[in-house]
């Protein structure tokens, strides 16, 4: 939070900071609202300890950023799959806006733009791929344990993104931190520099799996 609130950037371990204005933290106090931020703190194989950050998912239309971890899914994947698709449901929604309400017109274009819409999000959680401390990787649906369908963002919040990149790069989790910071959400339910757990909707069905595998550490590692 210190770290946020003197550079007034999220571009804090790059080499040579390239000053890039997406990357300022006014963003988060303007229209796009504020942020969940994560922090990791690991035990490396050789046994040093460091500090693995993440924010929930795309910073300012950027999904990669240096010094944080990456998202659950190659991003040359996603922007294959979704590009042409979102230009598409973009041209639809300024058709309807343009369509008289309620017409005939208005009404199939909604539809097509809805299915649309659920097809890409279909497509784009199969891009998804959690790793847990077994080793093992699947799909984003197969690890899913709700009730109902996937929610749009499911496995882009701090915790699955800090799990996965421990998981896969040998690190032992010793605990974990999430805040938000930026201009409180809409319902108010998320405040400027406060902290937070994990969200029941998207991540708890998605937990269980990514942590399967952890036990097999000495316990005196592991704060719960």
């Amino acid at each position: 939070m210190k770290q946020l609130d003197t550079h007034r950037s999220i571009d804090l371990f790059s080499a040579v900071p390239d000053e890039d204005d997406r990357l300022k933290t006014e963003y988060l106090f303007g229209p796009a609202k504020g942020k969940m931020f994560g922090v990791m703190h690991c035990l490396d194989p050789d046994g040093t300890t460091l500090q693995i950050r993440a924010f929930s998912g795309q910073y300012n239309g950027i999904w990669e950023v240096a010094g944080w971890v990456p998202p659950l899914f190659d991003e040359d994947e996603f922007s294959r799959v979704s590009g042409d698709i979102e230009k598409q449901i973009k041209a639809i929604g300024r058709e309807i806006d343009q369509s008289p309400p309620h017409s005939d017109k208005w009404l199939l274009l909604r539809k097509k733009r809805r299915e649309l819409s659920q097809n890409l999000m279909r497509d784009i959680h199969n891009l998804y791929r959690l790793t847990n401390f077994r080793g093992e990787t699947i799909p984003l649906h197969q690890a899913y344990t709700g009730q109902n369908g996937i929610p749009t963002g499911t496995g882009d919040c701090c915790a699955p993104k800090l799990l996965n990149y421990a998981a896969k790069n040998n690190l032992v989790p010793l605990s974990l931190a999430e805040f938000y910071w930026g201009l409180e959400n809409k319902s108010g339910s998320r405040q400027h520099g406060s902290f937070y757990s994990s969200c029941e909707e998207k991540c708890e069905p998605i937990l269980g799996f990514m942590l399967c595998g952890i036990d097999h550490y000495d316990n005196k590692y592991i704060t719960t």
